[in-house]
């Protein structure tokens, strides 16, 4: 009898895991996702699993939150930490960052345009900020385009993961 069932996606991994983490470190896409001063682990973890589901081409984090509790990121993440690429930075980096890839905000400002209407570009960075407080003067100065998600309705924010998230995936379909 023929199994009619739908193959799901764990179905379809090759059965180790290390020969599939081989072929997919060298077929990533040329994104990356830069969270300046996120320090809520959800939100960290949250990241680190949408960069291994949209195999984003690394996480970069600025500020590091020193009380950050590995365990728990590891447990948040779903072990995801553990083979997305990822590089911690200070200012300094950031700004050496800024001059090898441009630096897209997702923020709303006076000059940000819905993620939409954005062109981007390949080896983009898409900059994320503090969960209250968006993203510092100092890096969004660096970013030569800001983009927003349009918001209809009372509340002006989102979650910064899921805020990523939609713009991740709405600037990949256009790349």
């Amino acid at each position: 009898m023929q199994d009619d069932r739908q193959l799901g996606f764990r179905d379809e991994r090759p059965e180790a895991l290390e020969k599939y983490l081989e072929e997919i470190q060298s077929n990533r896409h040329p994104l990356s996702l830069l969270a300046a001063g996120v320090d809520d682990v959800r939100n960290i973890g949250a990241l680190f699993r949408l960069a291994d589901a949209a195999r984003l081409d690394r996480l970069y984090f600025l500020d590091w939150p020193a009380h950050l509790n590995e365990k728990k990121l590891k447990r948040v993440s779903r072990s995801t930490v553990r083979y997305v690429p990822y590089e911690r930075l200070d200012l300094q980096g950031v700004q050496q960052l800024a001059t090898e890839r441009s630096l897209i905000g997702l923020e709303i400002t006076d000059q940000s345009i819905p993620y939409t209407a954005f062109t981007p570009e390949k080896n983009m960075v898409l900059v994320v900020g503090h969960e209250a407080h968006g993203i510092l003067p100092q890096v969004l100065s660096l970013c030569t385009a800001c983009i927003h998600l349009p918001m209809y309705g009372v509340n002006t924010s989102m979650n910064v993961a899921m805020a990523a998230g939609i713009a991740v995936y709405g600037l990949l379909d256009r790349m």
